[in-house]
């Protein structure tokens, strides 16, 4: 549950500072043979800051909570 909490804060915050979360796309044009042409894309996937604060807001739970072992 810690890794999830961990991952969950990352996305956040880079959804936060990007605006989403930024990814790369190759695709083929043509093939002639063995030569091969290709166009690399930076894509981004949206996301709302309401998304990216709720994201921080359960992994920071499920980090904490994580962390308790036993319970008083």
């Amino acid at each position: 549950m810690r890794i999830a909490g961990g991952v969950l804060v990352f996305l956040g915050f880079v959804g936060l500072w990007f605006g989403g979360v930024p990814y790369r796309k190759t695709d083929n044009l043509a093939q002639f043979g063995g030569l091969k042409m290709q166009v690399t894309e930076r894509r981004e996937l949206p996301l709302p800051p309401l998304v990216s604060g709720f994201a921080i807001l359960v992994g920071t739970a499920l980090w904490m909570s994580a962390g308790r072992k036993g319970g008083a």
